[in-house]
């Protein structure tokens, strides 16, 4: 009990602190102060700021910054300094960097039509196309640095460099010239193969980022389980499970890719559910967009809870005119997995402007044991831990309450629940208004990942989930290119059959809570084959082997969208080569534009529609890279004509842009953050307003051709 009562009293200067701000949520506020209780000293955060604003008072407190993506930063932030985010009006918006959880190929490439990339088949320019030029970034744990599907060999060292966060001697990227405060870890440049592999972590020494990498850029051996792009060059980071540590990350691999003026395209199979909003307003996926509109592609898995038997999400629409509660029965995480789980977290989201209510009730036996009172969202912020005492037991709880969420304005509960035996049943209410909830594994690291399920419990009235709106965080990002799996498709010689690879019933479902449908893009994540990490603690079953330097490395095979991200990564590093123009959106756009559609996707793309499932349907690399060569030239016939011509350049209120050409094209414009300001259909001359914008460099695009205007 003295350590309840401690972290009470730590939450209560907390609140006190901040009651009267929207500056952060109230996740922050609980994680902040039981980082203190528990005798931190800096707090890793992410915020955004306003434009321009001075670092200096902020250093001087010893905040020390980080990745800088758009507005959105980085800090370290010692606990002395913590009430400048909320004294400082240059901080719009914070949050605590939230853990994150890691998730516990020939049939690949003949289903994306990569093989035929390779090959050059049916490529409009009759050019192989395999990735060279192009930089993957790899944010995962479990790598194999001295593996021969890309680092063996003078004409496949592909692996250029690897940031391990966890590894203590150094040196840090700060200490070999890195510009962003990244003074932690070790970076290897050199010597990749002696270096052996990243060091053991939360997750022991496994093989995770080992088998994503190669389906991103695998050689196989002699071509066999060759990856998506075999000549594409590699970065890894073995990132301190955060969202911070992962900015870091993204922000090294960019300068890297800078430096070379090569394109960056970064995967990430992980993703989250229990923080952050789950509907792209994060400052997470305020970073991912504000890259992206700075040319980086991001890859993301789309998450593996889409299980009809595991219904981990529930909803009910709330009517005035009807008294209503939805009721559930929680199902335990140790019912269902063998992982080591805690508990329960339950995350709930409620519709702007209606507020709702909750509670639970723990039972034994049909009786109930005890039961929380109704706590609602019109409370106000609201953060309490307790204890449940039964039967010479207790069960320990934390509930978070907020009524408007800084980041998208929806009212908000989650509740943490320690293991028990007991049944728990979750109570929700509300007069108006949608509300969404989710049952969640909590882990030993405080992040959950999987899914459990809501059930009826055999009782009447009680209702029972479903697993729809699964995707989380960071493939909620309206730019991240997010990513459901389904069995590869398969040819089978002796029957002269072609087998249809179905959804797989992992792959987790749309739509976001906003209604934005999220996956956009399906690709084969069922037993696909790629390397396994020689240092693993993990036993697999092997399908290829080869030796080098006395030791045996191995393929085996896994399961998950995990996998059908990097295939989706691979197939975008084509993309990038035969295009190097192409911004971000446009890379989404042929992505999708070309999927492959058939009998059990239904006709997605001629229809104009996503599904909740596939997105846009497969993912088609031999359309998708002959859409880019067919760009190309398009590029080419631009870059002949006249530069674009802006007048008056300075200006302070109207502009006029004369183009050249008489056909109708897009212009784009981006501030000097790289942020898209206005995008607008134009033919010949077009007369812009400018008088409202802020001072500063905008860049006009059109086509491949681009001109600076400054308003003054």
């Amino acid at each position: 009990m003295k350590k309840i009562l401690f972290t009470l009293f730590a939450m209560s200067v907390l609140v006190g602190a901040t009651a009267q701000n929207k500056k952060c949520g109230i996740d922050t506020k609980a994680l902040v102060a039981e980082q203190i209780a528990a005798g931190a000293t800096s707090i890793d955060m992410l915020a955004k700021m306003s434009r321009g604003f001075d670092r200096l008072p902020f250093e001087k407190a010893g905040i020390v910054f980080g990745a800088q993506a758009g507005q959105i930063v980085t800090m370290r932030v010692p606990v002395s300094a913590l009430a400048l985010l909320e004294e400082r009006k240059e901080v719009l918006q914070y949050s605590i960097s939230h853990r994150i959880a890691a998730p516990e190929c020939n049939q690949d490439r003949f289903d994306t039509r990569t093989d035929s990339v390779h090959a050059g088949l049916g490529v409009t320019d009759g050019v192989p196309y395999d990735g060279e030029g192009v930089y993957i970034g790899v944010t995962d744990w479990g790598f194999d640095y001295s593996h021969p599907n890309y680092n063996a060999g003078t004409g496949n060292l592909r692996l250029e460099m690897a940031w391990d966060h966890f590894k203590l001697s150094g040196p840090s990227p700060a200490d070999l010239g890195y510009e962003g405060g990244f003074d932690y870890g070790t970076l290897t440049t050199s010597g990749l193969r002696a270096a052996k592999g990243d060091t053991s972590n939360l997750y022991g020494y496994g093989t995770h980022g080992t088998h994503v990498a190669g389906i991103c850029a695998g050689r196989g051996v002699d071509g066999d389980q060759m990856g998506q792009a075999p000549g594409a060059r590699l970065l890894f980071c073995s990132f301190a499970l955060g969202e911070k540590p992962w900015m870091d990350a993204v922000a090294w691999m960019k300068q890297v890719a800078q430096d070379s003026s090569r394109r960056l395209v970064v995967n990430s199979s992980w993703g989250m559910y229990s923080f952050s909003t789950i509907d792209g307003s994060s400052l997470l996926s305020q970073a991912i967009n504000a890259w992206s509109d700075e040319g980086i592609v991001f890859c993301t898995s789309g998450g593996n809870n889409g299980r009809t038997s595991i219904p981990f999400h529930i909803s009910r629409t709330f009517r005035a005119d009807t008294l209503d509660t939805l009721k559930t029965v929680v199902v335990r995480a140790s019912d269902i997995y063998s992982i080591h789980e805690t508990g329960q977290v339950l995350v709930m989201w409620g519709e702007e402007h209606h507020d709702f209510g909750t509670c639970i009730r723990l039972r034994k036996n049909d009786s109930t044991i005890w039961s929380t009172p109704m706590f609602s969202t019109a409370a106000g912020d609201t953060i309490i831990y307790g204890v449940i005492l039964h039967d010479g037991d207790s069960t320990a709880y934390r509930l978070l309450v907020e009524r408007s969420n800084p980041f998208n304005n929806r009212p908000h509960i989650q509740i943490d629940i320690d293991k028990t035996s007991l049944q728990t049943q979750l109570f929700i209410t509300a007069t108006e208004g949608t509300v969404h909830a989710w049952n969640l594994a909590n882990k030993e690291n405080h992040a959950g990942n999987e899914g459990c399920s809501f059930s009826t419990g055999g009782r009447d009235g009680f209702s029972a989930g479903d697993a729809l709106y699964g995707v989380g965080e960071p493939a909620c990002a309206a730019k991240c290119i997010s990513v459901a799996a389904h069995r590869p498709d398969r040819y089978s010689q002796s029957s002269g059959i072609y087998h249809l690879g179905n959804i797989a019933d992992f792959s987790s479902a749309g739509p976001l809570i906003n209604g934005v449908m999220k996956p956009e893009i399906s690709a084969p994540g069922v037993d696909i084959v790629s390397s396994i990490s020689y240092w693993t603690t993990g036993t697999y079953t092997t399908y290829l082997s080869t030796f080098l330097g006395g030791r045996k490395y191995i393929w085996s095979n896994m399961s998950g969208t995990s996998m059908s991200c990097p295939a989706v990564t691979g197939v975008v590093a084509l993309m990038l080569q035969a295009n190097p123009a192409l911004s971000v959106d446009q890379v989404r756009e042929i992505l999708f534009s070309t999927a492959r559609n058939d009998s059990l996707t239904g006709p997605l793309v001629a229809e104009g529609r996503m599904d909740v499932h596939w997105g846009w349907g497969k993912v088609d690399a031999l359309k998708a890279v002959n859409e880019c060569v067919r760009r190309v030239s398009i590029n080419e016939v631009e870059s002949s004509r006249t530069p674009l011509k802006v007048f008056p350049n300075p200006t302070t209120g109207m502009v006029s842009i004369h183009t050249g050409c008489g056909e109708q094209q897009t212009l784009s414009v981006y501030n000097i953050d790289g942020r898209l300001v206005l995008q607008t259909p134009v033919t010949t001359d077009i007369t812009l307003d400018v008088s409202s914008w802020n001072q500063g460099i905008y860049i006009l695009r059109i086509g491949s051709r681009t001109e600076k205007l400054i308003v003054k």
